[in-house]
């Protein structure tokens, strides 16, 4: 059950067993999380294992369901610190992420729903060079699938993209994927950090939440593309949005699987462009040219 809480917050786990704990063979990972640290292997191991290393006591039984669920909560928790130490402590990594901010000219936001992540796929596909541009993606999508949506970043090789849980910059051509399990907070000076409040919204992320805390962001985003998607999440974080000048381009309702999300936005006279996928990718690369060598 901890691996599955893990898990849906947000990181990658690989499972080992004692036995195979070699030194030649062992994984490369930043945290290990040792489930038995008395067991004879897992002790020895300790002593070599790179990376830090935190061994679990006092867990609760399974029985004691409000005890277990605390328990794990802080164990996130101390992986969370982790990670956003990690960010502080690397000053090499953090002032090399700090330059690349200066190249960011714009933040657009990207949301969805049913059809949603074969539409950003199309539209990141057809782009023919790298804005100076950063994407923070919100797609609804169960926790347990999330990590699925960084398989977005293959609709084009020079993009780069990841879940956005801990700590991370906005750097040119990046997707930030918001998580189903927690919400985004973002800095003056680019970065974007996660913490563990749960949405509001029935349906996660909430798509409305994560455009009202964007429209406080300064510099205010340059914009939001709502592409496919039933229901119509996005309605006041885009009138949020638009208050503070963004554009809101839509996914034409007619090539969407589900139209109402998009045609949510036109109805609400916000909107300055519609298309199918291709063709916003086509009028996002004229609003962003490639620059001269």
């Amino acid at each position: 059950m901890l691996a599955g809480r893990i898990r849906a917050a947000g990181y990658r786990i690989v499972r080992v067993s004692p036995p195979d704990l070699q030194r030649d063979t062992v994984p490369k990972v930043g945290t290990w999380v040792i489930d038995c640290p008395d067991n004879y292997d897992v002790a020895n191991a300790m002593d070599w294992l790179e990376g830090r290393i935190l061994a679990l006591s006092n867990r609760p039984e399974l029985s004691q369901l409000e005890d277990y669920r605390d328990w794990s909560h802080k164990v996130i928790k101390t992986l969370d610190k982790w990670n956003a130490d990690y960010w502080h402590a690397n000053s090499e990594s953090t002032q090399s992420s700090a330059d690349l901010y200066k190249e960011v000219e714009a933040v657009w936001m990207l949301a969805g729903s049913t059809g949603g992540v074969e539409a950003v796929y199309e539209f990141f596909s057809a782009f023919t060079h790298i804005p100076p541009v950063s994407f923070i993606y919100a797609q609804h999508i169960q926790a347990d699938q999330q990590e699925s949506l960084t398989a977005i970043g293959h609709a084009n090789p020079d993009l780069s993209c990841a879940l956005a849980v801990g700590r991370h910059w906005l750097n040119p051509g990046q997707i930030l994927i918001v998580p189903a399990t927690c919400q985004l907070r973002f800095s003056t000076h680019g970065e974007v950090f996660s913490v563990r409040d749960p949405w509001a919204s029935r349906e996660t992320p909430g798509i409305n939440e994560i455009m009202m805390t964007m429209s406080g962001m300064r510099p205010t985003p340059a914009g939001a593309i709502v592409f496919s998607g039933a229901g119509k999440d996005g309605g006041k974080g885009l009138k949020a949005l638009h208050s503070m000048g963004a554009q809101t381009w839509v996914q034409s309702p007619d090539s969407c699987a589900a139209p109402s999300m998009p045609q949510h936005a036109i109805d609400l006279g916000l909107v300055s462009r519609k298309g199918t996928p291709q063709e916003l990718a086509d009028a996002f690369m004229r609003l962003y040219p490639a620059k001269n060598p």
